[in-house]
């Protein structure tokens, strides 16, 4: 029988697991979809000894995961359509560069997600789930993610009142007032769109489909969220910040405010404002947008965005 109100107590015992693995290929295939040049051997070339993935490779692990716990929303929010589950917020921590697989071998990964809150939103309920990314062999932890997810028109009875705050997993910032201190642009296309859908396994038809999209409401086919938010952090914020040094990088928080139409080559745009804490730590609070050239109005793709990027005396 399908739920009819939402148990919370009950939601927290479950969890989910799934055992993914990639090569080297993968990884490549992954940077590309960011937008990598062809030329940056250490992001295209398994030779370089610099080889590495970008560090939001930790969210495909995540999407793995979700399509365990999306297909099991049936079981315990009423009313569930998977067509009104969006991405809202997102948390990545990297706790370790990811193993680089060495020639055709693979590193294969254990990740488990559960469910920590669910929260009233009035129109629906957002349901936020912990996923920790972990090598099978050794069981050392390689990334953590907070996946926060709006699922609309859901009967919000035994839903939480408040979300529980959780520190930085939990925490937004504010766009500051004063003028960005670095702005940078990325033209989205419907290859690039075509290209991360493969390379990070997300393969919902909204995101290459026009009829689906049209149906869904939108004018065309999304672009992936965590597409959107590794253009913002390594594209972008690691770029004009680091000079492209990923190890620099610790996590990201953001709210994934709407869609992207890379079919309709929209330019994103990330304004990013470096500060410093008193507790010594460096970061770059950003955030993405859009100029609708039609409506002669900018829509605000990522909002309250921040990376940290480690404390101030490792700055290059």
């Amino acid at each position: 029988m399908p739920p009819t109100t939402i148990g919370v107590p009950a939601i927290k015992q479950r969890t989910w697991s799934v055992t993914t693995s990639y090569t080297v290929s993968q990884i490549v295939s992954y940077n590309l979809a960011l937008g990598a040049s062809g030329t940056n051997l250490a992001l295209v070339y398994e030779g370089h000894p610099s080889s590495h993935a970008l560090p939001t490779f930790g969210a495909v692990h995540g999407i793995a995961v979700m399509g365990l716990v999306h297909r099991a929303m049936t079981d315990f929010l009423p009313n569930f359509q998977g067509h009104n589950h969006v991405h809202g917020e997102h948390y990545l921590k990297l706790m370790r560069a990811y193993p680089i697989p060495q020639g055709t071998n693979e590193i294969r990964l254990k990740t488990t997600a559960r469910v920590v809150h669910v929260v009233d939103r009035k129109k629906g309920v957002l349901v936020c789930v912990d996923i920790v990314t972990s090598e099978e062999k050794l069981g050392d932890v390689v990334c953590e993610n907070d996946w926060a997810g709006f699922i609309m028109k859901v009967p919000t009875t035994g839903a939480n009142a408040e979300q529980m705050e959780r520190g930085e997993r939990t925490m937004l910032h504010p766009t500051p007032s004063r003028r960005p201190d670095k702005v940078l642009s990325h033209r989205t296309s419907p290859e690039q769109a075509a290209l991360y859908r493969a390379a990070s396994g997300d393969l919902n038809p909204l995101h290459i489909d026009p009829k689906i999209a049209t149906a869904a409401g939108f004018p065309a086919p999304i672009l992936t969220g965590t597409c959107t938010l590794g253009i913002g952090v390594i594209r972008h914020v690691i770029e004009a910040f680091c000079a492209g040094d990923v190890s620099r990088f610790v996590s990201v928080k953001a709210r994934l405010s709407k869609p992207v139409f890379a079919a309709l080559r929209e330019e994103e745009k990330t304004e990013m404002s470096e500060e410093v804490t008193q507790e010594g730590w460096r970061r770059v609070l950003f955030r993405m947008v859009v100029d609708e050239q039609a409506r002669k109005a900018e829509k605000i793709v990522i909002s309250q965005g921040c990376v940290e990027l480690g404390r101030v005396e490792a700055r290059p």
